[in-house]
């Protein structure tokens, strides 16, 4: 049984691994072309290379080098046109079950049927195109195969033509791979973000009818975290749901529209309804006042010793309890069935 949804933290950590899931499976797809890029030489290696200082005359006869390289481009072709698809299918995945884990807690929070309704897949897949078109993925994506395709055939001749022999040029050509995998689980990692956020924005307004709702910017804060978004942790959305930094402004995270803002982002958003943060637990009541209270403040003390929003909210959560109640509770399993 998977872990039930309490806050949005427990969001959180389930679309974190749905956008990890997106990048082993791009990982788990470039690893395995490695291997078979790696095999292939060795076999052409071992057959015809007669010395390590004529190999590139040796591989060239009969245009045997050319057509090796020939046929790793057109197989990175493919791989990265399945990669496009992969993240295409996940970034939907992610839209929906972020719409539908949101309208679950606010529903069962507010103890209401509010009207939420499934998005439709032309309307998932309108919403995440981007409207910048060279941002777009399978753009983002064709940059990328160029590059390492351009970077293979470079490696792969300047080390037959220094006569480095196989194992030094397997040792460039796993570079090479290397480099454009980190890039790919980048675009994988950004793309499941974007896809998060786009959702969060639009069950948003649909919960800005029932309630007012703010939302908070939410970093990680670690050293990996980019100063600009080390300075956003904790702020609030203006009354139109932006966020501001330097003259730009934004909705969310990767939503600024600017590769230095948006790239890598691992930062997300919180809501308030009604000034109070949302759970939901069977037996407890946590929308008493005092406890909103309560919590709120072990939240700013602990963001005065220097916790990130998160952590404060995570750290407090675990240490103030809300006072018992008999109201209605259903799982998120049983309340996403009528969505099946």
């Amino acid at each position: 049984m998977s872990k039930q949804i309490h806050n949005q933290l427990d969001i959180i950590e389930r679309v974190d691994r749905m956008i990890e899931q997106s990048e082993s499976e791009v990982d788990e797809l470039l690893s395995k072309r490695l291997r078979e890029i790696l095999e292939s030489l060795s076999t052409m290696y071992n057959k015809f290379v007669v010395d390590d200082k004529t190999s590139y005359t040796d591989l060239n006869k009969y245009n045997r080098l050319s057509k090796e390289l020939e046929r790793i481009s057109q197989q990175l072709n493919e791989d990265y046109k399945a990669i496009v698809k992969m993240i295409e299918y996940s970034n939907e995945r992610i839209y929906v079950e972020q719409y539908l884990m949101m309208a679950y807690l606010f529903e069962v929070y507010q103890s209401s049927e509010d009207g939420f309704s499934l998005p439709t897949e032309d309307t998932v897949a309108a919403a995440l195109v981007n409207p910048i078109e060279f941002l777009r993925l399978p753009n983002v994506l064709k940059e990328h195969r160029n590059e390492i395709i351009r970077k293979l055939h470079i490696e792969i001749s300047s080390s037959l033509l220094a006569g480095e022999g196989y194992w030094k040029m397997a040792e460039r050509i796993e570079k090479a791979v290397g480099f454009s995998q980190y890039k790919a689980r980048a675009v994988a990692r950004t793309e499941g973000g974007r896809a998060r956020s786009l959702s969060d924005q639009v069950v948003t307004e649909e919960m800005k009818q029932y309630a007012d709702i703010d939302d908070v910017w939410l970093s990680s804060l670690d050293h990996k975290v980019r100063t600009a978004h080390r300075k956003l942790d904790g702020q609030v959305a203006d009354e139109e749901g932006y966020f501001h930094y330097k003259g730009l402004k934004a909705k969310g995270p990767h939503l600024w529209n600017v590769a230095k803002m948006d790239i890598n982002c691992r930062c997300v958003k919180l809501k308030l309804v009604n000034g109070q943060l949302p759970s939901v637990r069977r037996g407890r009541d946590y929308k008493d006042d005092k406890y909103q209270q309560k919590l709120a403040d072990r939240i700013d003390l602990y963001m005065e010793d220097g916790y990130t929003y998160a952590q404060a909210y995570k750290k407090a959560d675990k240490e103030i309890l809300p006072p018992s109640t008999t109201m209605p509770y259903t799982t998120y399993d049983d309340w996403r069935r009528k969505y099946s």
